[in-house]
């Protein structure tokens, strides 16, 4: 008996709900096998089949996804692929679902691991804003919520760790004039050539840290959350009194803080091989 005596069985097609629009059905289910396969993508004999479909259909609806972005095929194994787009629409669903309820259960995640004060940060003009807060479960803690801390209007990023990420995540020209004309109150300031060269080292570090540089007694640190352009959106932040650091703590700390911002930046569409740097 040779191979081509034997029957295989053939794969049963994947059975989707039904709908009145049999084109968004099997578009739907193409999409859906693609999405499963991995970075190696699949071939049209093979997405075909899976689906219950003959080839001439299923490339037919490839070719209008392809153009559209929602897939890609690969240039030489053409095999396909999600598209790019796909990152686009996680996004904007992300940002229309709100960031901190979308972010909710990573930073209660980060929360219960570090149990120490959990915030995550934006910009809003010139100001750093708090877009969630986890007050820390210990007795002594940070509460970003409290009148010592709320002004941050008056404060200058570059005095916090998540002002830090997201000062740093501007161009360095975006910077500057943000520097030259934000309405901050700092009774020290930097001087300009220094701070940019040590935001640089921020952006490519993938963290900031504040050592009692917003107010005495308070630590913190910070990475930040990236869109799928690379862009930096938010920071997730740590603080915790001085009291508790350790080298240790430290580095325990920005580890899980790093973590949690490459998973949002995931959630976000942003690319692997950038999320923690």
């Amino acid at each position: 008996m040779t191979d081509d005596d034997v029957t295989r069985p053939q794969a049963a097609p994947r059975q989707e709900p039904r709908t009145a629009i049999q084109a968004i059905d099997r578009t739907v289910a193409l999409l859906d096998v693609v999405a499963g396969v991995g970075s190696h993508g699949i071939g049209l004999g093979e997405l075909a089949q899976q689906v219950g479909l003959p080839s001439s259909t299923a490339r037919t609806l490839l070719a209008s996804l392809v153009a559209h972005g929602l897939v890609a095929q690969h240039a030489s194994s053409r095999h396909y692929l999600l598209g790019s787009r796909f990152f686009e629409l996680n996004r904007r669903f992300v940002l229309q679902t709100d960031l901190s309820a979308a972010a909710a259960p990573v930073l209660r995640t980060l929360w219960e691991r570090t149990q120490e004060t959990v915030h995550l940060a934006v910009f809003h003009g010139y100001r750093r804003v708090d877009i969630a807060v986890l007050v820390g479960p210990q007795l002594l803690t940070i509460d970003p919520t409290t009148a010592r801390f709320v002004d941050a209007s008056a404060t200058p990023p570059y005095r916090t760790a998540a002002g830090k990420v997201l000062f740093a995540g501007l161009p360095r020209p975006e910077r500057l004039t943000m520097l030259r004309s934000a309405p901050w109150r700092d009774d020290t300031p930097p001087d300009e050539s220094a701070l940019m060269d040590a935001m640089d080292d921020v952006a490519t570090h993938g963290f900031a840290t504040n050592l009692e540089e917003e107010a005495p007694g308070v630590y913190g640190v910070a990475a930040p959350v990236r869109d799928h352009t690379g862009r930096t959106i938010a920071a997730v932040c740590v603080g915790y009194p001085s009291v508790r650091h350790t080298d240790a703590h430290a580095a325990s700390l920005r580890d899980h803080v790093v973590d949690a911002a490459a998973e949002l930046s995931l959630m976000l569409g942003a690319d692997p091989g950038r999320v923690s740097a």
